[in-house]
């Protein structure tokens, strides 16, 4: 009975995380979607275009729905595919950064947030007043759900089954990394689920390997959310996700790999363990950035459309099967 109390308490935090996540995002581009578009469509640098995905991930808390958004420009024309690729790339980075403001502990702001954001909604007949109202309200949802799940794993930590799953994903880095993957696209929240293992790991529940391997399957996962989502786009458009999932995933496969055949773990421990976890997280995104971003327009030719085609049929194979 322990057990299932404590699989339905984080399976509760988990779904209210998600749920306050969708709700600032969907608040934010009701609200400030005209200029966000602007934004991320008048400029022609690629630096810019990653800048500009950055701030907007950082505010939506969601790269996915970046990614999406100007998947869907590209299909208009009104954005190339290299400066699209550099917004995406730029906002992985901005989503990483919203993981490591969210990891403080802004307790003492719940009630306020939930006070102010409720009034908003509530008393006021103007739209744009309840939309704000509706992001403060999410916000304070999700101080309320990671505190929800530091409260349901604490009685467990001691227990024999916490530590038995996590000595097996310490041993086993390949099915952590795996099960980081599914994770991130089944909650369809990278921000949800890498918030869910750093809270995890800072209250002992399971290794800081562990976390790592966890963490850096979230970053393959979430990178197939976009794909999903712009699966009915033309081709020309789907060439981004794409692009995004093959850099971000093969830089996740080749880190796990180095990471764990070395034994750097201890090396990259230069904090507390949830802290450093959410380090090498915006490190391992910012050196994508960097790295690839100067490089976006070469990689339109190598995307050519008979990759986008198979990946097209393999989908609507998987559609048909479900």
């Amino acid at each position: 009975m322990a057990i299932a109390g404590f699989l339905i308490e984080i399976f509760a935090a988990t779904m209210l995380l998600i749920f306050a996540l969708r709700l600032v995002r969907t608040g934010i581009e009701r609200r400030f979607g005209a200029l966000f578009q602007s934004l991320l469509t008048r400029h022609s640098n690629v630096f810019v275009a990653g800048g500009a995905g950055m701030v907007l991930a950082t505010i939506l808390q969601s790269s996915a729905a970046v990614t999406v958004l100007l998947t869907g420009f590209a299909a208009a024309g009104t954005v190339s595919f290299g400066m699209a690729l550099a917004g995406v790339l730029g906002a992985d980075l901005g989503a990483a950064l919203v993981i490591q403001v969210l990891s403080y502990d802004l307790g003492w702001l719940q009630p306020v947030l939930l006070a102010l954001g409720g009034w908003l909604y509530l008393k006021s007949d103007r739209a744009n007043v309840r939309l704000i109202g509706r992001i403060v309200l999410g916000v304070a949802f999700i101080l309320v759900s990671l505190q929800f799940l530091r409260d349901a794993v604490d009685p467990i930590r001691e227990s024999a089954f916490l530590p038995a799953i996590a000595g097996y994903l310490e041993s086993d880095y390949f099915s952590a990394f795996i099960v980081g993957a599914v994770l991130a696209f089944v909650m369809h929240s990278s921000v949800a689920t890498i918030l869910m293992c750093v809270t995890l790991v800072q209250v002992g529940a399971i290794p800081f390997a562990a976390g790592l391997s966890l963490v850096l399957g979230a970053n393959l996962g979430s990178a197939f959310i976009p794909i999903w989502l712009t699966r009915d786009l033309p081709i020309s458009a789907r060439r981004i996700p794409l692009a995004n999932l093959l850099l971000r995933g093969s830089a996740a496969l080749v880190m796990l790999i180095a990471v764990n055949v070395t034994g750097a773990h201890q090396a990259l421990m230069v904090a507390g363990a949830g802290q450093s976890l959410i380090l090498v997280h915006i490190g391992f995104n910012l050196a994508i950035f960097v790295l690839a971003t100067g490089f976006v327009n070469w990689l339109e030719r190598p995307m050519t459309p008979s990759l986008i085609r198979s990946s097209t049929k393999a989908g609507r194979y998987w559609r048909r099967v479900w």
